[in-house]
């Protein structure tokens, strides 16, 4: 079995001496002693620098130095001496040993003559090494609580929070506290110095409380958690959180209670923030659904009312239908009571204007203004029995695929002398530019007229009514654009009423205020719609749009168009 090496550094002149150590060491049966040996202070010191011995044995009589001096030598900076020396002296002078104790020597030895001194070297040897190592331990021991205390009070120091460490003694003094107290107002030492202030600092409404909670937790043992306040020097109250444990040693002895103060203040702010805000709406919520249950009720009883009202209105729509439907009935069997005498009267105005002898000037103009007011009432009569007849639903028209062009070399024959008359010119689009429909032809040409008519009976002496067509792919536009005074936006709004002629009434142009009405709804009722443009002092355009309808195919045969080319 391997023993123990210890390596000893040697500094005696005595050739003898240095023989009997090493024959001592030698015989040891525990531990293996490797010797250097020196024979003067200079060389034994050089030697322990170098080397770095586990024990110096020193002789205290040296050629060069004495034990002190060379205690003196091996000391560093600070007076320490590493390496353990053992002093070996030949007079029994306490004196020095004393003197060598204080230089920094661990022990010493006096050579006695019958060298006794001997026997007692490996073991004195071995217990200067052994209270070297406990020395050793201890500040190994120290060094490393120093750093953990170091690196403990670096990391308490950086927790925004405030550690604490108190006595178990009942007295409940700080121990310990951080600098985080400061934000009390307060420095570390005050907390440390007086034990009673943390109960002096803890508001008065949460002292009971808070000693029952530590009153308990000591008993219990169970960790500490208790919220309260905490007044600063100045008198500020903040809010903090007490989270706290004993702390015990290996064998369960309590030591000491470690804890943190948190600061809640923020918290508690914005819980009593959350508990007026919670508070206001409950309130907002209560006052609302009050309102929710007096508007409910209103509302019922606006519902009752609105159902009642549409009742009413229900019923009293129902009425007006019958009784517009009466009216469009009476209308139209009055129109042909109406029609039948005043076909009697125009017919005989027409027999005496061409009976024998003729009749005098002064009966020619009466004549003539029985004409004029006969046709009128005829046109008239017609219109209203057609307006009847649309509003009863019995007006039936008969879509089919047509030409406008066809349609507008006829109006255009028919309307040319009331045109000629006034000076109006007529533009109508090339004959030779085809665009097809699917309508009524008798009604398109009952549109075209209408409108053909008032752009001449509205327009200005020696004016232009141009009549232009344009195709899409569903629709086919006709607009009649004409030089008149043009219309008001106000004017526009009322245009396709029934008998409103837009303050016309006293004008020297005749008119019933119903042939717009019957344009628009005939133009509905091919499918179609009609609109109007028009600016003041310029002019007017009406435009009615009917259904795009592809040509039909014609093998053989003169078209209408070309026919009435010809004859004209």
């Amino acid at each position: 079995m391997t023993k123990p090496l210890i390596r000893v550094l040697l500094v005696e002149d005595d050739a003898v001496d240095r023989m009997a150590c090493r024959r001592v060491l030698a015989r040891d049966p525990d531990y293996e002693f490797v010797l250097s040996e020196a024979e003067s202070g200079h060389e034994g010191l050089q030697l322990a620098h170098e080397q770095r011995p586990d024990c110096v044995l020193l002789d205290y009589h040296l050629p060069d130095l004495n034990g002190l001096e060379f205690l003196a030598a091996l000391a560093d900076d600070t007076g320490d001496i590493s390496i353990p020396v053992m002093m070996l002296t030949g007079t029994d002078n306490a004196t020095i040993a004393v003197e060598a104790m204080k230089r920094g020597a661990r022990d010493y030895l006096i050579k006695d003559m019958e060298q006794q001194y001997l026997e007692l070297l490996p073991a004195v040897i071995q217990r200067v090494l052994g209270e070297r190592k406990v020395l050793l331990e201890k500040k190994n021991a120290e060094e490393k609580l120093a750093q953990a205390e170091a690196k403990y009070r670096s990391l308490v120091e950086t927790i925004p929070a405030i550690v604490y460490i108190a006595a178990l003694d009942g007295t409940n003094r700080f121990l310990y506290v951080s600098s985080r107290i400061e934000t009390l107002g307060f420095p570390s030492e005050k907390w440390l110095d007086n034990p009673d202030i943390l109960l002096a600092q803890t508001h008065s409404d949460d002292r009971e409380r808070t000693l029952e909670e530590r009153a308990k937790s000591q008993e219990t043992g169970a960790p500490l958690r208790c919220e309260y306040r905490l007044l600063t020097a100045d008198g500020k109250v903040l809010w903090f959180r007490d989270e706290a444990s004993v702390v015990r040693d290996e064998s369960g002895r309590s030591l000491f209670l470690q804890g943190i103060l948190v600061d809640i203040t923020e918290s508690k702010q914005s819980e009593e923030e959350l508990r007026q805000h919670r508070y206001r709406l409950e309130e907002l919520v209560a006052r609302r659904t009050d309102e929710l249950a007096k508007l409910n009720d209103e509302l019922r009883c606006d519902i009752a009312e609105r159902k009642l009202i549409e009742a009413e209105l229900t019923k009293a729509k129902t009425e007006a239908e019958k009784a517009n439907l009466a009216k469009s009935e009476f209308l139209s069997s009055m129109s042909h009571e109406l029609r039948s005498p005043l076909n009697v009267m125009l017919g005989f105005a027409q027999l005496l204007e061409s009976s024998s002898p003729p009749p005098t000037f002064n009966q020619m103009t009466m004549l003539k203004e029985i004409n004029s007011a006969g046709w009128y009432l005829l046109e008239l009569i017609n219109k209203i029995l057609d307006l009847a007849t649309i509003e009863s639903g019995k007006l039936v028209v008969s879509p089919e695929p047509m030409s406008m062009t066809d349609v507008m070399l006829e109006c255009r024959t028919m309307i040319e002398p009331q045109a000629q008359e006034r000076g109006i010119k007529l533009i109508f689009p090339p004959l030779d530019v085809h665009r097809f429909v699917r309508a009524d032809r008798t009604r398109v040409k009952q549109v075209l007229i209408n409108l053909l008519s008032n752009a001449i009976k509205y327009n200005r002496e020696g004016g232009t009514v141009e009549v232009s067509c344009q195709g899409g792919t569903d629709r086919v536009r006709i607009s009649i654009r004409d030089t008149g005074p043009g219309l008001t936006p106000d004017k526009m709004t009322q245009l396709f009423q029934q008998f409103n002629r837009l303050g016309q009434e006293s004008g020297s142009v005749e008119g019933t205020g119903i042939g717009l009405v019957v344009t628009k709804q005939l133009v509905e009722l091919m499918g179609g719609q009609i609109g109007v443009e028009s600016t003041v002092g310029t002019g007017s355009v009406f435009w009615f749009e009917l259904i795009s309808e592809s040509p039909p195919q014609v093998a053989t045969g003169e078209s209408k168009i070309e026919k009435l080319t010809a004859k004209r």
